[in-house]
């Protein structure tokens, strides 16, 4: 057992290497190493941007963009920091402003989630709704709030990330998180409430 773990340690170690020199040697302009990157980063990349859109296509469009972004941003990068988490950070961002986009072009108004709330509340239990649906729900009941605001509801409470993993992708110290995370909540538990409210007038 002792040799499976040494052994497991030094693979471990080894690819870390393997992966900082692929780093260093992207950010010298090396496009075939930017390419190893890529295929190292590219599924963690596409589930954060999922997270934040709740949409397949526009995940990717995000991944896509954003790794546009990384290769020509590459002399920005400080390499006392994390690769990944400035590589995140620029996901992120890119994620964030294609919600941006949608809430402007997909506007839903309070009668809209109404309906489906409704339907949550009165379909089968073996009925799931369709993932546009949600994403609508998501998108709604999170707009309006500040950029940092929305990021950190969505990642901390409606995908689930610890406020490690928060931190690591927006790189905000914890109390920010915290402080974010407090405001946010408020401003959606207050938004439920107007919802409610308009649905107790109507009975």
């Amino acid at each position: 057992m002792l040799f499976l773990s040494v052994l497991h340690i030094e693979t471990a170690t080894t690819m870390q290497q393997n992966l900082q020199e692929t780093i260093t040697r992207s950010l010298e302009g090396n496009q075939e190493a930017f390419r190893s990157l890529v295929d190292h980063y590219q599924q963690p990349a596409f589930t954060l941007a999922f997270r934040i859109l709740c949409d397949e296509e526009e995940a990717k469009d995000a991944v896509q963009e954003g790794f546009i972004k990384v290769w020509s941003h590459l002399n920005r990068y400080d390499k006392t920091q994390p690769f990944s988490s400035w590589l995140f950070r620029i996901i992120a961002n890119c994620s964030i402003d294609r919600v941006r986009k949608i809430r402007r072009r997909n506007e839903i108004t309070l009668e809209q989630i109404e309906i489906t709330l409704e339907r949550i509340r009165t379909e089968d239990p073996g009925t799931t709704l369709d993932n546009q649906e949600i994403a609508r729900l998501i998108r709604f009941l999170a707009s309006g709030l500040p950029e940092k605001q929305q990021l950190v509801f969505i990642l901390r409470d409606i995908q689930g990330m610890d406020s490690a993993e928060v931190k690591e992708v927006l790189g905000i110290p914890d109390t920010l998180i915290k402080s974010n995370l407090y405001h946010a909540r408020k401003s959606i538990r207050e938004k439920l409430e107007k919802i409610y409210s308009m649905e107790r007038r109507q009975l």
